[in-house]
């Protein structure tokens, strides 16, 4: 019985092994789980092989870990996004100064939700000019708008209703942000930044356009 269990875990170890063959983005996971598994091929008894464990099995976490966390600082690192890059950057320094596993854990969690609030904090402002482009486009329409005389008042007056709802909302907006940190500003300059520049398929003329209309209102 014992050795039917045995032959189980060493199928089992191979298994986990295998499906990281020939991956370069799995290269500790395979190089963790392949001394595991070579471990119990090694020993005859279950016995032996708790003896001879020591840190093998908590080694393929690790291992599992730094793939995860290498090919995120990879690919942001790609695609221009700095904070969820300096994240993946930040786990990887911790968890090479610890084999313990939960201080490790401990250590990416904190360092996770720090980074996604700092994320959140500046997608506010990466996104403001993209959410506020149709309205700003209105308030123009509306102060610029060609009509008889009689009707001009209207149309500024809804300029300026629009005005103000911006107003408004970027002072909610505003409240809300700093109460996460507390010296957080509107900045919808951040548009400009690579990983929100997409969102805006226009010129940097118009850009430049509708960030110094966005301004001259939010700054009235």
């Amino acid at each position: 019985m014992a050795d039917q269990r045995l032959e189980e875990y060493r199928k089992y170890y191979e298994a986990r092994a295998a499906r990281y063959a020939n991956n370069p983005n799995h290269r500790h996971a395979f190089e963790a789980e392949s001394k595991l598994s070579a471990l119990f091929k090694q020993f005859d008894t279950i016995d032996e092989i708790g003896k001879n464990m020591g840190t093998l099995n908590i080694d393929c976490a690790f291992a599992a870990w730094r793939d995860q966390y290498e090919m995120e600082s990879n690919y942001y690192g790609s695609v221009s996004e700095p904070i969820r890059k300096k994240c993946a950057d930040q786990i990887l320094a911790e968890i090479s100064k610890t084999n313990d596993l939960t201080q490790a854990s401990s250590a990416i969690n904190e360092i996770t939700d720090r980074c996604s609030t700092e994320q959140a904090l500046d997608e506010a402002n990466g996104n403001l000019l993209a959410e506020w482009w149709a309205k700003l486009d209105d308030i123009e329409a509306y102060a610029n708008a060609q009509v008889p005389d009689e009707y001009k008042s209207d149309m500024l007056r809804m300029a300026d209703t629009l005005k103000s709802e911006m107003r408004e909302s970027l002072a909610l907006l505003a409240g809300d942000k700093r109460t996460w940190q507390p010296d957080w500003q509107i900045d919808p300059s951040a548009a400009q930044k690579p990983q929100y520049r997409a969102q805006l398929p226009y010129s940097d003329e118009e850009i430049a356009r509708h960030l110094a209309q966005f301004n001259g209102i939010a700054n009235k």
